[in-house]
């Protein structure tokens, strides 16, 4: 069985040899297809990354009327505090806050200025509140919606934030829509190439398969060098684009970090270099030997 499949696979290696040009071709399509699914995978990383950088940055802030009595955002304070998906809520009052947009601005004497010219504190109390996990900010702010003292709560600041998060989920959602259109087209393509090759090679052996045939050659001894030829063309593309693929990571990874600090894409990859090249490797092959299966379905009568 060994020597059999040594055979075998001799055989579609010699196959792939003669078509030297159709099969760099066919090879050249299949890493294009892999390319951009390796680009996808990064988009994905890079945009899941991003958003859960969001959502663990992200807090409810409330603020409160100037008018609000302590006493009664004590007690919004307190209701907040009951809740389940709370993990904290910190209460600045005026005067802290005002503080804090001093200390902040220290260095811009205009705005400084303008403080003193006011005669009373501009600024509005606040919560901030620190939910369990970002998944339970919905619930929270649907609450203070329904607050018994909603009256006093001027503004709930989870909303402007929620909605640059969507926008970034859509932006990331559309990009890997058009990519995974972009592949299934692709794919289409380096599955017609990679049959077409097939077909070829089958017709220049039509004399080799009739005097196999002959000799009483199985009809898979016959058909499985076609589906080795496929499978090779996949396992060269996928070697081609991870040749590709990680240097060009290294290059960009520095660029990434500069626009999304903390996060280390040449790193991440690297750390599951084995499952990246296993999912590249089944996907090419798969494309090769589907394609020749095809073509053999249709050419190959054995």
């Amino acid at each position: 069985m060994r020597e059999s499949f040594k055979r075998v696979f001799n055989s579609g290696w010699t196959n792939l040899k003669r078509n030297s040009y159709s099969s760099v071709g066919t090879a050249g399509v299949m890493g294009l297809v892999l390319l951009i699914f390796s680009a996808l995978m990064l988009l994905n990383f890079v945009s899941q990354s991003v958003i859960s950088s969001l959502r663990d940055k992200i807090d409810v802030s409330v603020y409160l009327e100037t008018s609000a009595p302590e006493d009664q955002i004590l007690k919004i304070k307190s209701d907040i505090e009951k809740l389940s998906d709370v993990k904290s809520v910190t209460y600045i009052s005026r005067d802290q806050a005002l503080a804090d947009f001093k200390a902040r601005h220290a260095g811009d004497p205009l705005i400084q200025e303008s403080l003193a010219e006011l005669n009373e504190n501009p600024l509005p109390a606040a919560l901030n509140i620190k939910a369990v996990s970002s998944e339970d900010y919905p619930a929270i702010a649907a609450s203070l919606e329904a607050n018994r003292f909603r009256g006093i709560i001027n503004k709930i600041d989870y909303y402007e934030n929620e909605a640059v998060i969507k926008k970034v989920e859509g932006i990331a959602g559309a990009a890997k829509t058009w990519g995974l259109v972009a592949i299934f087209f692709l794919a289409g393509i380096a599955v017609l190439v990679t049959f077409n090759t097939i077909r070829l090679t089958i017709y220049n052996q039509k004399q080799e398969i009739e005097v196999m045939r002959l000799v009483g050659g199985s009809n898979w001894f016959i058909r499985a060098p076609y589906l080795i030829e496929g499978g090779l063309y996949g396992a060269f593309a996928a070697i081609v684009t991870t040749a590709i693929f990680y240097p060009t990571l290294y290059f960009i990874s520095p660029r990434i970090s500069a626009l999304i600090p903390n996060l280390n894409v040449f790193g991440y990859f690297t750390a599951n270099a084995v499952q990246y090249v296993v999912v590249i490797a089944a996907i090419g092959i798969f494309l090769g030997v589907v394609s020749s299966s095809v073509a053999i379905r249709r050419f190959l009568k054995v």
